[in-house]
């Protein structure tokens, strides 16, 4: 059983990662409309999503459902977190309370 939550956080890890790279291909300037689209931020950000989706669905293969969205949601403070370390993004208090609504959502979820 352990492999599949391991997959499952891998994936959450894997979707944050993919977001940043993303972010980062939206803050470059490109010659052309195909460089925005063909550069190695996008292809790369696309590709660990696509990772990250095939370790969905392994682990949903050995988790209870009712785990899997709580576990996803934990992607929303990762990637405001990874966006104030790499992007120096800030934390505003309406992003704040945002987290805290949705992390509030998660609880009453899985209650």
């Amino acid at each position: 059983m352990g492999k599949y939550w391991l997959a499952m956080f891998g994936a959450v890890a894997l979707s944050a990662a993919s977001q940043m790279l993303l972010k980062r291909a939206a803050k470059t300037d490109y010659p052309n409309p195909i460089r925005e689209y063909l550069n190695v931020w996008v292809i790369g950000g696309y590709g660990l999503l696509v990772l990250s989706m095939l370790s969905v669905i392994f682990a949903c293969r050995g988790l209870e459902m009712k785990n899997v969205p709580v576990i996803e949601a934990l992607g929303f403070p990762l990637v405001m977190v990874l966006g104030r370390i790499f992007y120096g993004e800030k934390l505003t208090k309406n992003k704040l309370l945002g987290m805290a609504l949705i992390m509030l959502g998660v609880v009453v979820y899985y209650l």
